[in-house]
């Protein structure tokens, strides 16, 4: 989700230099989907040993090159930006990963970005993104998340499906990553669950959804992001700050079981959700750019 909340900036950022390259340092399978969905052209593996000096602010590595500016998602990249700032024309800047004060974290960044290259901020951060073009086959739901704060009951989300089949919704299946097969995988037996390899299987899988309903995840800020009908559970988080982004996406914060479903049902049955979007405002690590050779 950290990762996703960026992609606003990158993207207004690419509007005002169309005419360069953009590289990303992170993990692989992100930025991988990053460079799928526009956001990028290369990424260089954070992991890699060929970035060690650049890290300590001893020298550029050659696959970086020297890059005409750079943003740095970092808590402590100054020596980066020093030895960057030697060969750039444009800002090398060090933005910190979370605001200092409560607000909206894709808008943080935006703004922080803001503050030293001239982009345009959409009042709505969902319309950085295209809408989508086509009908979903089924409903997803994601139990899990990165805390187990964040999750309510397996049998939460058990009867939310059949509330869902009973909405029309005739298939509806379940997404659990690797530790969440392990700790609940058994209280879903015979049901349809699917188990994503990376992350651009998720994102197909996805993408062929009619609608998502999950927990304050990345799996939930990615759904929002490609257009998918989204609604996120906040349980012990704050949709003020960590809210998805989407042109259709609906956000319940609520700590007791009983009544985030009927929030839910009452959702669901809406006029405003079922034939009009709500549009809601709202980990490249780090990323460079270059000017596209001719």
């Amino acid at each position: 989700g950290d990762f996703i909340l960026t992609w606003p900036a990158i993207h207004c950022l690419r509007k005002i230099l169309p005419d360069y390259l953009f590289k990303g340092i992170g993990r692989t399978e992100y930025m991988r989907l990053a460079i799928n969905l526009g956001l990028l052209d290369s990424f260089i593996n954070m992991d890699s040993s060929k970035l060690l000096d650049l890290f300590n602010g001893k020298a550029i590595p050659p696959e970086i090159d020297h890059p005409s500016g750079a943003v740095l998602w970092l808590s402590s990249g100054q020596d980066v930006v020093n030895l960057l700032k030697k060969y750039a024309s444009l800002p090398v800047v060090s933005i910190a990963p979370f605001p200092a004060e409560r607000m909206h974290v894709a808008v943080y960044h935006c703004q922080s970005m803001q503050c030293h290259f001239p982009i345009n901020i959409p009042k709505n951060l969902s319309d950085c993104f295209l809408p989508r073009t086509k009908k979903g086959n089924y409903a997803l739901i994601h139990p899990g998340s990165g805390s187990p704060a964040k999750n309510y009951s397996p049998q939460f989300y058990l009867n939310l499906a059949d509330e869902l089949q009973c909405f029309g919704y005739k298939k509806v299946g379940f997404i659990l990553g690797p530790a969440e097969k392990e700790i609940m995988g058994g209280d879903f037996s015979g049901e349809w669950i699917e188990q994503p390899k990376n992350l651009e299987e998720l994102a197909d899988l996805l993408k062929n959804a009619s609608i998502y309903i999950g927990n304050d995840s990345g799996v939930s800020h990615l759904s929002g992001i490609l257009g998918i009908p989204t609604i996120t559970f906040y349980k012990s988080t704050d949709p003020e700050v960590w809210g998805t982004l989407g042109r259709k996406v609906a956000h319940i914060k609520d700590s007791n079981e009983k009544s985030a479903l009927n929030k839910v049902l009452k959702l669901l049955s809406s006029e405003k959700w079922t034939n009009k979007s709500r549009n809601l405002e709202g980990k490249v690590k780090s990323f460079s750019f270059k000017a596209r050779k001719s």
